[in-house]
């Protein structure tokens, strides 16, 4: 396995003699045997290893986990940094799942290590099994080449993954024949995450009745999606070197003439960078919100708009394209041509409505959740279904809605009638819309087009209070 290894960090140059490393070790198997190989090439590459451990406070046993790695660590004789937090804590209200929200800071806990002990690699564990999964999830959440190109074993010139091309029977293989401990995480088997799911249910199934080299498969599917990501990632810098001078300043505006001229992939690629760029969540920039944006340069009115994720909106006027992060401070209320108030809406965010002396929250919240016991004034919605932007306003006439269960739209007045509403009454009941109809009669009723399914990814939260 270490002559694997070796071949990677060579093939891939993922270090360079007399580096300063810091390792992220988790205690794991994949982390422990990551330990083990760099302090086995330290001498030959000259390395200086830094252990890292994160203790998010999640699981019962975080606490054996951390004083594990720093037993580890000092029976190796290297220098050891840990960061203790109550990840649940830090998720609080922002709407974002437990997995991001670990992520982003194991991450800024890494590189704050890197910075303070001047290191100029980050090791991560991840193997070729991770890789696998990694491609599969990615696929299944529609993703294009840069996400079916996987993990690189190489990113952003600091992360290195040695370990990439060994598989983890390999790794526990090798821990064995060197008596090497580690320990076992318990979440790695909770069936309530996709990537477990996958690992234990998914895999087997396909390798044993589809492909027994399914691994080998997806790792050749992800090289052909590296080659081409990095072609279409050229194109469009190359575009964006001349149209974006302005996202430094937090706002760009190109030609819509200029875009449309350029075939659809690379379109979407441009755009999508732009949103990415501007935005400093770009978890949240998916294909829905690329179309949204796009279709705005194909729209037959010349004024539009279109909010987006992190307070950002795209607008047309006329032949320009504009896109920007609107500030905090901006207003949210907009008169519309029947005199009503109407209210944009940003997700996650609240809308106050003092006319009702009323608010509407909007959070993403994670499965399992139990819908049945929310109560009338609460509505689950599935995020990808939606089109944004999304308004708050009240009844105007014609308006009509698909309401859960039915294939037919059916007046709101109907449905107003229906429940016994009194009239002097309708004008405070507020609507939730998209551009494509009304999604919720704040509450009444849903709408069946963006009802909770087996297939929804992501969930909204709305609750009128």
């Amino acid at each position: 396995m270490i002559r694997k290894i070796r071949e990677a960090i060579e093939k891939e140059h993922l270090l360079e003699h007399g580096e300063k490393v810091v390792v992220a070790v988790s205690g794991g198997s994949d982390s422990v045997a990551l330990l083990k190989v760099l302090a086995e090439l330290s001498e030959e590459y000259k390395l200086i290893l830094v252990v890292a451990h994160i203790n998010h406070g999640i699981r019962e046993n975080a606490t054996c986990e951390e004083q594990f790695v720093r037993r580890l660590a000092t029976e190796m004789g290297f220098v050891f940094e840990c960061k203790s937090l109550d990840i649940r804590s830090v998720k609080g209200g922002t709407g974002r799942s437990t997995e991001q929200i670990g992520r982003e800071v194991r991450y800024n806990f890494l590189n704050d290590i890197a910075k303070k002990h001047g290191a100029q690699k980050i090791a991560l564990g991840h193997n070729s099994n991770d890789q696998t999964e990694t491609v599969l999830m990615n696929f299944f959440r529609g993703s294009g080449p840069a996400g079916l190109k996987g993990m690189l074993a190489s990113r952003d010139s600091i992360y290195i993954r040695p370990l990439l091309y060994v598989t983890r029977k390999e790794i526990i293989s090798f821990l064995e024949c060197h008596g090497v401990q580690f320990v076992t995480d318990e979440s790695n088997t909770d069936p309530v995450y996709l990537r477990n799911r996958i690992r234990h249910s998914l895999i087997p199934e396909l390798k044993a009745r589809y492909n027994p080299k399914l691994e080998e498969s997806l790792r050749k599917t992800a090289e052909i999606m590296r080659a081409e990501d990095d072609y279409m990632r050229s194109v469009t810098n190359k575009i964006l070197a001349e149209w974006s001078g302005g996202v430094a300043q937090g706002k760009v505006s190109i030609s819509i003439p200029n875009l449309v001229e350029y075939h659809p992939a690379i379109q979407r690629r441009v755009m999508k960078d732009l949103l990415e760029r501007l935005t400093n969540n770009t978890q949240r920039i998916g294909h829905t919100h690329v179309k949204a944006a796009l279709n705005l340069a194909y729209s037959d009115h010349p004024g539009a708009y279109v909010d987006l994720p992190s307070n950002m909106e795209v607008r047309r006027e006329y032949n320009v394209l504009t896109i920007f992060k609107r500030r905090e401070s901006e207003k949210n209320v907009l008169k519309d041509r029947y005199g009503d108030l109407q209210y944009k809406v940003a997700l996650p965010g609240s809308v106050k409505m003092p006319e009702l002396e009323k608010t509407m929250i909007f959070n993403f919240v994670e499965r399992p959740i139990d819908m049945k016991s929310a109560g009338r004034a609460v509505a689950f919605m599935d995020y990808d279904r939606i089109s944004p932007p999304l308004v708050i306003r009240t009844v105007r006439p014609g308006d009509r809605i698909q309401l859960l269960g039915m294939t037919g739209m059916k007046k709101i007045k109907s449905v107003f009638i229906d429940e016994k509403v009194p009239l002097r009454h309708r004008k405070g009941i507020p609507l939730v819309l998209d551009q494509e109809s009304v999604l919720w009669i704040a509450g009444l009723r849903l709408s069946e087009r963006v009802k909770i399914t087996e297939k929804t990814r992501h969930i909204v939260k709305v609750e009128f209070v």
